[in-house]
């Protein structure tokens, strides 16, 4: 009992004794993951760490950098109109305010400025004022009315240039920039957003295709670039959208630069837009459902003029125009643009529908002798629907005809009564319009008539001719008559 005592302190003895020996640290003791004194200081740092910079900052240096590369390019243009006194001086703010004052931007070395048709139509003079301070006189190249583009030339030396880009890569949504003189205060810039693209049937200009932005146009804007953050000019400051006339709703129109481009490099040369001779109307719900549309696109060809281009390659009325040198045809103003941007002389595959299939084929634009091709003006027939037909009819004879101003070698199914209810009337058919066709089928009388109706499909299209010569087409539902 004793000696297990005594084994039992002595090993006390030697742990106790343990404990102190490892309590004091060894000059050599390695440093060991996790031991916090075993980890070295931090390194100070060789390079100051730059702080990155917010978002908005950044965008803000952008637009300063695309204004300072553009501004250079813009240039202001008074235009003396005719009428106005020779020696009448008038304020920079009341030039603009009788749109007198305007903008344009230089798009070549040698002097060539676009801008707008309405700033210098029926100018007498023309003065160009560059944003160096210089200032000379300009000279009207060519002017177009129906899509506001004129180019301008002006001789002086040492001139910048505008970069151009792709109006048809513009997305909604993108940022862009306006720059021009409004009210006339000089070298303005104001920034926006693309709000809509290809926007047609304002009843501003013939060719109507465009750019709605939220950027800020005021008189004297017109005719400045509408830039993209690449600093390439994407288009031409046209229009604001203004209620009476009065009211600036912070809505504005550019014309797409693609369109100008082509023009300007065209009149450069001395040539002038291309021609194809056909007249063309808005494809509604009806006439797409009777195309087999999931959609309503496209353009339908309501007239060819003869031995026209149009005429020679093969396209005839009735026929649905899809595809445009291998593009889609939006709509009735998308062919229009492709054909006045095609290059006259160079052959082009138009896509069309026709008796229920597609057809391809090779039309060669030719260059219009005027400022734009001018086939018969004809109003859309209007979208609609009710729940009859409506419409008495006869077989058209010669004294009828001349009584109601038709040429009297036509043949067909003179209609007496619209009902005024009915969706014939709201299509715009009226009482003395003569029915020349129904679908392919031509009709001569109602016994034709009521045929070509029976074996009709859901949408019907009628070929009418009305008073004036003035042969139109409708489309009508069978189940909204």
């Amino acid at each position: 009992m004793l000696s297990f005592n005594k084994v039992v302190l002595t090993l006390s003895g030697l742990c106790f004794a343990a404990g102190i020996v490892l309590s004091i640290p060894l000059p050599f003791e390695p440093r060991r993951q996790g031991h916090a004194e075993a980890l070295p200081p931090p390194a100070p740092p060789t390079k100051a760490i730059e702080k990155a910079e917010p978002l908005a900052v950044q965008l803000e240096s952008l637009f300063s950098n695309i204004a300072k590369e553009v501004k250079p390019t813009v240039v202001a243009i008074v235009a003396r109109k005719a009428g106005e006194e020779a020696g009448e001086e008038l304020s920079t703010p009341e030039k603009a305010l009788r749109r007198s004052f305007g903008s344009g931007f230089l798009i070549d070395t040698r002097g060539f400025i676009l801008t707008n048709h309405h700033l210098v139509e029926g100018a007498g003079a023309l003065e160009v004022t560059l944003a160096d301070g210089r200032s000379g006189p300009g000279r009207i190249v060519r002017s177009d009315s129906t899509s506001d583009i004129a180019l301008v030339k002006i001789e002086l030396g040492n001139l910048p240039a505008a970069r151009l880009g792709d109006s048809d890569s513009l997305e909604a949504g993108q940022w862009i920039l306006a720059i021009g003189h409004p009210f006339g205060l000089m070298q303005t810039v104001s920034a926006g957003i693309v709000g809509a693209l290809g926007r047609s049937d304002l009843s501003l200009l013939r060719y109507e295709n465009f750019i709605q932005t939220d950027a800020t146009i005021s008189p004297g804007s017109s005719g400045g670039p509408l830039v993209n953050l690449h600093g390439e000019v994407v288009g031409i400051n046209t229009a604001i959208y203004s209620h009476l006339g009065k009211v600036n709703h912070g809505i504005s129109f550019a014309v797409p630069i693609n369109l100008a481009r082509a023009l300007a490099e065209r009149w450069i040369l001395g040539g002038n837009i291309s021609r194809m001779g056909i007249a063309t109307i808005h494809v509604d719900r009806d006439m797409a459902d009777y195309y087999s549309l999931a959609r309503p696109c496209g353009a339908f060809i309501s007239y060819v003029e003869k031995r026209s281009p149009a005429a020679v390659g093969g396209l005839l009325p009735m026929d649905l125009v899809v595809e445009f040198g291998g593009r889609k045809v939006r709509d009735r103003h998308d062919l229009r643009l492709m054909i006045a941007e095609q290059v006259p002389g160079e052959p082009v595959l138009v896509g069309v529908l026709r008796a229920g299939g597609k057809k391809t084929f090779e039309v060669i634009p030719a260059e219009s002798s005027a400022s734009v091709e001018a086939p018969p003006v004809l109003e859309d027939p209007e979208a609609g629907g009710s729940s009859a037909f409506g419409i008495t009819v006869t077989t058209l004879t010669r004294e009828l005809a001349s009584s109601i101003g038709i040429p009297p070698a036509k043949t067909g199914v003179a209609i007496i009564d619209v009902d005024p209810e009915s969706v014939a009337w709201r299509k715009g058919i009226r009482p003395g319009d003569v029915i020349l066709g129904v679908n392919t089928s031509k009709v001569e009388d109602i016994s034709q008539l009521d045929e070509a109706m029976s074996s009709a499909g859901e949408v019907t299209m009628l070929k009418i001719v009305s008073r004036g010569y003035d042969e139109r087409f409708f489309f009508i539902r069978r189940s909204d008559r």
